[in-house]
């Protein structure tokens, strides 16, 4: 899009914005102003200038909340965040990010304002705070993402399911950084939380992915037995002595072949003889999602 474009539209924005300036015995008419800041973020959505429009959305917040609007003011953040969103990830495609990271700061600011005027009771915010993890993984800003997942845990407090689903991601999250004590930590929790609930599908197999993971990262840290607590000693014994009839097994219901492939595994690392990890762990290819393949071909390299 041409300079000239970017200029008109500039014009434009100041030309309503003075209309907003108080003049003498005279009140500015807040609600048309507003409707000309949305009629032009609309146009410069249209003409692909997202950073123009997150400007406009914006502008049309601010006369939102100068009108007591508070669901006009928090759906023109989320809308203005979304565009700043959009520039910053069209100059990350193109391979030209901007060093300050203006849009990306201004649609996170965007986000959070947002998130701070929905009620206590909402789940929107949780979905928002998601909705940011998503787009940071997308153009590789992993250093946000923490205290995002942080935010959407805290908010979906008492909201079972939804809970559990965040602390699944802080838990994938966490083993992308490498942190695999706070992974630990983090699946030792949802299955406490679990435990508590009535089981079904889902749950079952969130369930498992527990368990194959807590097994994962038990091996690789491998904690000495002075600093290995009671649950997590649980967790390795019942491959160690073979007990299938453990309730969290049967909890998640784990087919026989994974039982005895995390028990050949438990078996072979706690043994002075590793040479038959690399077979198990072409046996154990398809049975796992990419991050637990990942994490199983860590495992192997720290072994052999």
């Amino acid at each position: 899009m041409s300079e000239t474009t970017g200029s008109e539209i500039l014009d434009q924005y100041r030309n309503i914005s003075i209309k907003l300036k108080k003049r003498f015995l005279r009140k500015p008419n807040v609600t048309e102003a507003c409707e000309s800041f949305v009629s032009l973020a609309k146009q410069c959505e249209t003409l692909e200038l997202p950073a123009y429009a997150g400007l406009c959305w914006i502008a049309a917040a601010r006369c939102e909340g100068s009108l007591s609007n508070n669901t006009g003011e928090t759906s023109c953040l989320v809308q203005s965040g979304r565009q700043f969103l959009k520039a910053e990830e069209n100059d990350f495609n193109l391979g030209c990010s901007s060093v300050s990271g203006e849009n990306l700061q201004a649609g996170l600011s965007c986000y959070t304002h947002a998130s701070s005027r929905f009620p206590d009771n909402c789940s929107i915010p949780i979905g928002l705070n998601l909705e940011l993890t998503e787009f940071l993984k997308k153009i590789d800003r992993t250093e946000y993402i923490q205290s995002y997942l942080e935010n959407a845990i805290e908010l979906s407090e008492g909201r079972s399911d939804t809970n559990i689903y965040c602390l699944e991601l802080m838990a994938s999250h966490f083993v992308d950084r490498g942190d695999y004590l706070a992974a630990l930590e983090t699946y030792l929790e949802m299955f406490r939380l679990l435990k508590q609930l009535p089981i079904n599908g889902s749950r079952c197999e969130t369930l498992l992915k527990c368990e194959i993971y807590c097994v994962f990262l038990l091996l690789i840290l491998r904690p000495s037995p002075q600093k290995l607590s009671a649950n997590l000693a649980k967790i390795l014994e019942k491959y160690t002595w073979g007990d299938k009839n453990d309730t969290s097994l049967k909890a998640c219901k784990m087919t026989d072949n994974m039982f005895l492939l995390l028990q050949s595994l438990v078996t072979i690392c706690q043994s002075l003889d590793t040479t038959g990890l690399i077979d198990l762990e072409s046996e154990f290819w398809p049975l796992l999602s990419k991050q637990q393949k990942e994490l199983l071909r860590i495992l192997v390299r720290s072994y052999c």
